[in-house]
């Protein structure tokens, strides 16, 4: 975890960081306290992040007003001129950062992700283990750490749930949607990825798995290490693929058929890296793309080529830029409305 490099808006965005501020345990304590001893020159941002989130009562809630977010934002710059940064931040800098750290709480707090707790059905109070259950909307990423220090990379319009404590033969994880998977290695406990139909199952190494339910194919791809993909109980065709560095295998649910080829690691891990990358999409393929990116749902009144392919990047572009070049390619107008995008 490269907290080194960290400062006020790192962390406050931080979700590792945060469930310490919020819920402290045993674990999490050792590690701030040992991380902070080695890093006393960060000290100072830390506790100020820390107090950002504790004094304006950080929550996830995603009906905020209007009024919630003048709140935020005042008490921010109010907190912020009360405690600022000894040696850190000068005057000329000042309210810009406050103006900085006031908008990412704004987002935050809103809608980047929500969690909640539960136990698997059964009832009494010792049921079975607490799971956490995290669902990404549309239009945000996250990055999330297991409690073996696995590290996720959750896309856009994903969900993933977990056991809070991973039992002691294997650490099993439930994804729908997207991630990429960067997995502490424990040879005694097999990580698996399970998305209904697919399993993914792994001892220690870095892979993305995308697996949306409205779409028809199933991707493993790995970049390191190795891994185990098979067909799940109740598919009418069954497979096992063993897979190495720079391998993937594509599951066709529509065609119970899976294909292993090599892949380009730049264009599947491209979204990591805040990267729109289509090669060979169809209209629809990419208008479900940058629903999930931007947030938004399109409305289309014209018949537009499903056949016609269309390969391209793209980083930090507004979703009217990228609208301007597909009319072009497909041949249609576009109108935008708040959060509804019409192609006539």
């Amino acid at each position: 975890m490269k907290y080194e490099h960290y400062d006020i808006i790192d962390f406050i965005q931080d979700e590792y960081f945060i469930r310490w501020v919020k819920h402290p345990d045993e674990q999490s304590e050792k590690f701030w306290k040992m991380w902070m001893a080695g890093h006393p020159e960060k000290r100072d941002e830390l506790m100020h992040a820390r107090n950002i989130i504790i004094d304006l009562g950080y929550k996830y809630d995603p009906e905020f007003t209007e009024d919630d977010y003048v709140e935020i934002f005042e008490g921010v710059l109010q907190k912020s001129r009360q405690e600022p940064l000894k040696g850190r931040l000068d005057t000329s800098t000042f309210l810009s950062r406050a103006l900085k750290v006031a908008a990412v709480i704004a987002v935050v707090v809103i809608s980047v992700f929500t969690v909640r707790q539960f136990r698997l059905p059964g009832g009494g109070e010792v049921s079975g283990p607490v799971f956490v259950a995290k669902k990404n909307p549309v239009g945000q990423k996250i990055i999330t750490w297991l409690e073996d220090g696995t590290k996720v990379h959750l896309n856009a319009g994903s969900s993933i749930h977990y056991p809070e404590k991973f039992r002691d033969s294997s650490r099993r994880v439930y994804l729908e949607g997207e991630a990429y998977f960067e997995v502490t290695k424990d040879p005694g406990r097999p990580f698996i990825v399970e998305t209904g139909k697919v399993k993914t199952t792994v001892l220690g190494t870095a892979f993305n798995v995308r697996a949306y339910p409205d779409e028809s194919k199933i991707e493993v791809a790995v970049v390191e290490g190795k891994v185990r993909v098979e067909g799940e109980n109740g598919l009418s065709t069954r497979f096992e693929h063993t897979l190495r560095h720079n391998q993937m295998t594509s599951y066709d649910a529509s065609g119970q058929r899976s294909v292993v080829r090599n892949f380009d690691p730049e264009e599947v891990l491209a979204w990591t890296r805040g990267i729109i990358h289509f090669k060979g999409a169809n209209i629809n393929e990419i208008i479900r793309t940058l629903e999930r990116w931007y947030g938004v749902r399109f409305v289309v009144n014209r018949a537009l080529d499903p056949d016609k392919d269309f390969s391209i990047s793209y980083k930090n572009k507004s979703l009217e830029e990228i609208l301007e070049g597909l009319s072009f390619a497909f041949d249609f107008e576009y109108k935008m409305d708040d959060k509804i995008v019409t192609l006539n």
